[in-house]
This record gives C-alpha cells, sequence and structure tokens, in this order.
C-alpha cells in the first residue's frame, strides 16, 4: 500500500517516527487494563476541539456521553471529559460519532501499552474552552491516549467477551481468568486499516498452580481458561504446522483480575516462479513483489516484499501466512530506471491472485513483462511566496500511471506529516528519471 522514497528522506522518515513513536500494539484484554485504569465505561464522542492544522501540538478537550459505566464514575453521570495525549507521540484522535469502551486514567500519564511516548511542547495558537467548562471550576479530565487500552466498539472482534468480563467485574463476581488472542503473521503488514486477521482452532494449554488445561480459539482467534486459581501460569499455542513467534508465554494471574498473553504465528508458506522479458528471455536481477491481500481482496497496508530474480530469471518469496497474494513488477512500487516495466500482475486463467494454505509452497506459471518504457526527466522550481528560489526544500514525487493508479497510495509515513503544511509553492514539476508514460504525479513539498 505505498510507494518507493528517495534513501535520504527515508531515513529522515524513518528517524522522525523513531523519535515521536507511541509503540504499542493491538489493544490486550479488557480484563488486563481494567485494573489500573480510574475510569471505564461505554460512550459516545459527542464533541471534540481537535484541530487538524495544529498536529500533536495542542491542547484538546473530547466529551464523551456514557453508555454504560463499569468503574470509575458516579451512578448516574452521563458524561466524560477526555484528554487524548496533549503534545505528546501517543496523542489519539476521536472523531464525533465513535462509540468507544474507553480505559481513562487519572491526570497526564504514561500509557499502559507502550514504553516509548515523546513529548511535544509549545501550542501553535492558543484555543479557547469548550462550551460547557467553567475556567473557575474545571472538572475532572481523565487521560485516554492511543495505547491506553481505548478501542473502537464498531466491527471489533472479542468485544463480547470483553463487556461479559467487565459487568461481572462491575458486579463484584468476576473470577481469576487467563486470556488472550492468537493472530496470524501480524508482522506481515500494517493493520491500522485492515482487522488483525485471528487464528482459529489453534490449541492453547496452561500448566502452572497444579493444574493443566486446554481451550481452542474461537473463530477470531480467541481463547480463555476462566474460574483459574491465582498464580503464575504458562500458556503454548499448538496448530501444526504453525509456530509461534516467541514460544510459550509466562503469566501472573491475580486475584482480582486477569493473566494476559497474546501469540502471534505463523506457517511458512513458500511462492515461486520465472520471469520472462518481453521476447521471451529470462529477466535477470528485476525487482518482483508480492502482495498479502485482506478478506475484500485488497493489498493490506504495507504488506509486502520484494525480491531480486537471479540468472536464470527465478523467483522465491519464503516464510508467507496462508491466504491469498498478487505477485508482479512495479505493483507496489513505482517505476524507476532501474525496472522501467508499467505495472505487471501474475495472472492465469481466470486467477489474478494465489491462494496458499497454511506451510503451502506453490511453484507459479512464468511472468512475462511488456517492453521496457523510455526514461525522461522531469524538472521543477520550489518558490517562495514572494517568488524567490526556495533552497534545502526536500521534495517527493509519487508517480501514478494509468496501470496502477487505482492501487497505490501515499505512504504511512506521508500521511503522519500530511499536518505539517509547506509555507514555500511548487511552481513546476522537477524530478529526477521517470517512465515517460508516468504522466501522472502526486507532489509534497516539505519546507525548512
Amino acid at each position: 500500500m505505498r510507494t518507493r522514497t528517495p534513501g535520504a528522506l527515508a531515513t529522515l522518515l524513518l528517524t522522525w517516527l523513531r523519535l515521536s513513536a507511541c509503540d504499542c500494539g493491538p489493544a490486550g484484554p479488557a480484563c488486563s487494563y481494567v485494573g489500573h485504569a480510574s475510569a471505564v465505561f461505554i460512550g459516545k464522542v459527542e464533541f471534540t476541539d481537535h484541530d487538524p492544522a495544529m498536529g500533536l501540538r495542542q491542547r484538546t478537550f473530547v466529551k464523551f456521553g456514557v453508555e454504560e459505566a463499569f468503574k470509575g464514575l458516579s451512578s448516574g453521570q452521563r458524561e466524560v471529559w477526555v484528554d487524548p495525549g496533549s503534545f505528546t507521540s501517543c496523542y489519539a484522535e476521536y472523531t464525533v460519532g465513535d462509540r468507544m469502551l474507553v480505559f481513562a486514567y487519572a491526570g497526564p500519564t504514561m500509557p499502559p501499552d507502550t514504553p516509548l511516548m515523546s513529548l511535544v511542547p509549545g501550542q501553535l495558537k492558543q484555543k479557547p474552552l469548550p462550551e460547557g467548562i467553567n475556567p473557575d471550576r474545571l472538572p475532572v479530565v481523565y487521560s485516554a491516549p492511543e495505547c491506553s487500552g481505548t478501542r473502537s466498539m464498531t466491527n471489533t472482534p472479542g468485544w463480547n467477551a470483553d463487556i461479559e468480563y467487565l459487568r461481572a467485574y462491575r458486579n463484584g463476581v468476576a473470577t481469576p481468568t487467563a486470556r488472550g488472542r492468537v493472530t496470524e503473521d501480524a508482522n506481515f503488514g500494517i493493520f491500522g486499516f485492515d482487522p488483525l486477521p485471528g487464528l482459529p482452532a489453534v490449541k492453547m494449554t496452561l500448566t502452572g498452580s497444579g493444574i493443566n488445561r486446554s481451550v481452542r480459539t474461537d473463530s477470531d482467534g480467541y481463547y480463555a481458561f476462566d474460574n483459574i486459581p491465582a498464580g503464575a501460569y504458562i500458556i503454548a499455542p499448538f496448530l501444526p504446522p504453525y509456530v509461534a513467534r516467541g514460544g510459550p508465554r509466562e503469566t501472573t494471574v491475580p486475584r482480582n483480575g486477569c493473566g494476559a498473553a497474546d501469540f502471534d504465528m505463523f506457517a511458512p508458506g513458500v511462492i515461486q516462479g520465472n520471469l520472462l522479458d518481453s521476447g521471451g528471455r529470462p529477466a535477470v536481477k528485476v525487482r518482483v513483489e508480492v502482495l498479502r491481500l485482506n478478506t475484500n481482496g485488497k493489498p493490506i497496508y504495507y504488506a509486502q516484499k520484494q525480491t531480486l530474480t537471479n540468472r536464470q530469471g527465478q523467483y522465491r518469496f519464503d516464510e508467507l501466512p496462508s491466504g491469498n497474494f498478487l505477485v508482479g513488477v512495479n505493483i507496489f512500487n513505482a517505476p524507476d530506471p532501474e525496472t522501467p516495466y508499467a505495472a505487471t500482475r501474475w495472472s492465469a486463467k481466470d486467477l489474478s491472485s494465489i491462494h496458499l494454505m497454511p506451510g503451502e509452497r506453490k511453484q507459479i506459471s512464468p511472468l512475462r513483462l511488456p517492453a521496457p518504457s523510455a526514461v525522461r526527466k522531469i524538472e521543477a522550481e520550489v518558490r517562495w511566496p514572494d517568488g524567490s528560489p526556495a533552497g534545502g526544500v526536500t521534495v517527493w514525487g509519487e508517480v501514478a500511471d494509468r496501470a496502477a493508479a487505482s492501487g497505490r497510495r501515499m505512504p504511512m509515513a506521508w500521511l503522519g506529516l500530511m499536518f505539517w503544511k509547506a509555507s514555500c509553492t511548487l511552481s513546476r514539476p522537477k524530478f529526477g528519471s521517470a517512465p515517460a508514460e508516468s504522466a501522472k504525479w502526486h507532489v509534497l513539498v516539505l519546507c525548512p
């Protein structure tokens, strides 16, 4: 789901992301947060004064209408004010109308699911207090940034089990439990835009405190060991030919709460084949790509691998999960002087994707390239608003030719930087080399 970025700029972007990261994975089971949170409730966003133009550098207030409370709120309380992580890299954007399960904490706090959070001080401009907030009598404002355990209640697998547990917790009848989720190769792709694939029918074993039990994960990959004594346990998943990254996990179950252990498993599959040039000869040292598809047949964000063909025009992709894949040339990256071909996708008969069973190895029919495209240079000038030349400005272009326009998107790193408004202007296109028929360019300018 992204395009290639020049090396120096890629380094800049990766550095920026690393310094301002909020490093957390998918939220764990509700029982692993409820003991630490000050307030827990289901609510709908009724108001936010978030200003997209200000990015992370702003004080933001979000008002939730409370539908059901589980902890920390007075009887009959119908609204809660939340700070989404103002001035931090864990800033969360809430949208009016979103229905959320909220884990809120007293005052500014480090989110429980991240070891890394950076501060971004200095509000760009002053914002007035929202209506309903009296500056002389401020309401309680909780903290619910990213990595706080807060999650959407819309199309979120496993939420029924979470709500059942929270109701039992509120009523004082929750019993010690160990639970979690098993996913399938969550490292191959960024799943903020796609549901994280759960792995069903995994045999989970729990040993410790004098007991030995087993259960199977459900259709979304969730499991639970309920009504177990408090104590230390080892939990292990088992489903050949899958292998768990990191192996078995140790967890401690408290008297009032749960032990949580999530697992990611993969069954290394293989897709291999031959690449031919337009004359039917082996295409040597050409970049071939594979894209992982979601359940709707669309590419998963950044779930791609690439390799170069050998002297015989052969290529091979290892350690692929089960599911459907696209294979081709320039179906992810834009054409460039080293690979000057229009986007070319593998297909055979009525098939345009390749399906792998867990651990399957598949040899696909040869893929034939079109003739290489001619290469030309595209130039541009960048000027400040007063017309003077803008030196030291990074200009980045995304090529979008007809063959790939429907499937190519801007890289995630750029989406994260879009709120940086450039104060300079692009007067003429100007880049290095690009295939001649790549006529459409998306341009972003970063000013010093």
